[in-house]
């Protein structure tokens, strides 16, 4: 009597810990699904991903490095892009994060590109339910490790393709073996004692080499699990996107048969059960021919399973687009043209990146140089132009109220700094980063819109405005569209027939400078640099000395120097 009821106390303790899971499971899931759709209109400045982060986000783009029309390193990094990227990334799987960050390096070149692309993000961003269904979905395709799946694409066809035919010779000689003892009882016993010893030993050693790629696989199972989940819901606004999936799924329809016994080829758990099927596996191999399989299946059907990748998530990607569409104050999708024209409008652009940004608006159908004082808002100016080209031809997506341009290849020259790894001053990595976008500019395509920023700073007064003003002729002559900022205002008279002139400017006002930050047509008229001195506390002889070697200068432009202790 007392066993049944130590009994059914166990089986009452074991069954409450199992619903009592169940229900904390369904309630996490409950929380993260309310959270997802709270967070969809949410604005996240400050979503920074450590540098281990993106060094895997960036492995799809990095394998699919094959085109010279990309967004590169120098640009990238001028503008910030990792931020910009963080501010848009709500994917909820890896493949989805190197999905969005390939899409943002890698702007489209022909308004072809972008077919379907603005239907489906307007499907997922009106289809609450179905959408949270979908990244439910996703967020079970998490990095798993250190890994991206590209790494474990590279690592598997490095192991190469692996043949079971000694692995079923081992088998059938167990077998043979064990069916020897009823013809010849010593022979056999002496046959399976010696086969059992060869086939652990080669079992342990062929374990040793495979069992780390075991993950890959998993990841994949994961995929395909995914991708049942998501062509369970209806995707009536994504068809074609929905067939596609299919005929990716059905590749690998067989994948998953044999597959368990593979994922547990650690063992491990003490199962008396389990502990016995694990010397089976040893003596007879059947988990490693089973790997085999799915390894040579992999390597073979190696195009489907990154086509898969792509798939699931160009969906997370799509996903990701409408929230960072909904958490904008405001934005505009881009009417993009394929011309040969240099034409770029955009109204009220913005800054995505700053918490209260100012809108800026203006049309050119050529360069632009942009005059003014230090924090005025030119390098901020230029940046927002940037960004707002790529988001265009990238997310379709712009933070404006209007943006209207050509089709560009986009390319900047403005946060560079010495190279220590080189040992190249900042002068020659400025050279080097001016003479790639000229190169740009000779190749055939679309045409270049660049961004510079105090164009040659490196070098002195005299031959930096001389080559400056070469290099910015020569950039207009081969068509391309130049957005450059300097404090030269001998440039804005030298290439006033190419460039159109813009300017910020400053007010001081009761002892402070005050910045409207909007920007203004013409160059810059007012020289405060001196005037701050006096505002930051600097002696009155320093300021009044200043002022009139400046005034010299103008007048004569010769310096003359009276300066004393």
């Amino acid at each position: 009597m007392e066993l049944v009821v130590f009994m059914s106390l166990m089986i009452a303790v074991f069954l409450f810990v199992m619903v009592r899971g169940s229900i904390e499971a369904k309630q996490a899931k409950r929380r993260y699904r309310m959270r997802l759709k709270e967070e969809y209109t949410e604005l996240f400045l400050d979503n920074d991903l450590s540098e281990a982060e993106l060094e895997l986000i960036k492995k799809r783009f990095l394998y699919r490095q094959d085109s010279e029309e990309i967004i590169d390193d120098i640009t990238w990094n001028d503008l910030d892009m990792d931020g910009i990227f963080g501010l848009i990334n709500r994917t909820q799987s890896a493949i989805g994060a190197e999905a969005l960050y390939d899409m943002l390096r890698r702007p489209k070149q022909t308004i072809a590109e972008f077919e379907g692309f603005e239907a489906d993000v307007n499907y997922l961003m009106e289809q609450e339910e179905e959408r949270l269904n979908h990244q439910m979905s996703l967020k079970n395709l998490r990095r798993n490790g250190r890994y991206s799946l590209y790494d474990y694409i590279d690592y598997l066809e490095r192991l190469g393709k692996r043949s079971n035919i000694v692995h079923i010779i081992q088998m059938l000689l167990f077998i043979g073996s064990i069916v020897l003892i009823f013809i010849d009882s010593v022979l056999g016993v002496m046959a399976l004692m010696t086969m059992a010893c060869v086939n652990i030993g080669t079992y342990l050693s062929h374990k040793g080499k495979v069992a780390p790629y075991v993950s890959t696989f998993a990841y994949i199972m994961k995929m395909l699990d995914c991708a049942d989940e998501v062509l369970k819901q209806p995707l009536t606004g994504m068809q074609n996107y929905k067939e596609g999936l299919k005929r990716d799924r059905e590749a690998f329809r067989d994948f998953k048969k044999g597959s368990s016994m593979v994922f547990h080829m650690s063992g491990g758990s003490g199962d008396p059960g389990e502990i016995i099927f694990d010397y089976v596996k040893m003596l007879t191999h059947i988990d490693l021919i089973q790997f085999n399989k799915m390894l040579n299946k992999t390597l073979e059907c190696k195009e489907e399973i990154l086509e898969l990748a792509e798939r699931l998530g160009y969906l997370d990607a799509m996903i990701a687009i409408g929230s960072f569409r909904a958490a904008l104050p405001y934005y505009t999708v881009p009417k993009l043209q394929e011309s040969r024209e240099t034409a770029i409008a955009i109204e009220e652009g913005y800054h995505p990146m700053l918490r209260e940004p100012v809108a800026n608006s203006f049309s050119q159908k050529h360069g632009m140089v942009i005059t003014g004082s230090n924090a005025s808002g030119k390098s901020t100016f230029l940046k927002m132009v940037a960004i707002n080209a790529i988001l265009a031809q990238t997310i379709h997506t712009c933070a404006a109220k209007a943006y209207e341009a050509s089709l560009f290849r986009i390319m900047s020259s403005m946060a560079l700094r010495d190279s220590l790894d080189s040992g190249e001053s900042y002068y020659m990595v400025e050279i080097k980063a001016l003479k790639r976008i000229m190169d740009a500019a000779q190749r055939e395509g679309n045409p270049v819109l660049c961004f510079v920023d105090e164009v040659l700073r490196g070098t002195n007064t005299v031959e930096r405005i001389a080559a400056s003003a070469q290099i910015l002729v020569k950039l207009s002559a081969c068509g391309v569209c130049c957005f450059a900022a300097t404090h030269d205002i001998e440039l804005t008279h030298l290439l006033e027939k190419e460039y159109d002139n813009y300017h910020f400017e400053e007010e001081v006002r009761e002892g402070d400078v005050l910045f409207s930050y909007h920007l203004h047509a013409g160059r810059a008229q007012t020289r405060n640099a001196i005037r701050l001195l006096q505002i930051i506390g600097f002696s009155e002889d320093i300021i009044q000395e200043a002022e009139e070697m400046a005034a010299d200068f103008t007048k004569t432009s010769v310096w003359s120097r009276k300066c004393e202790c």
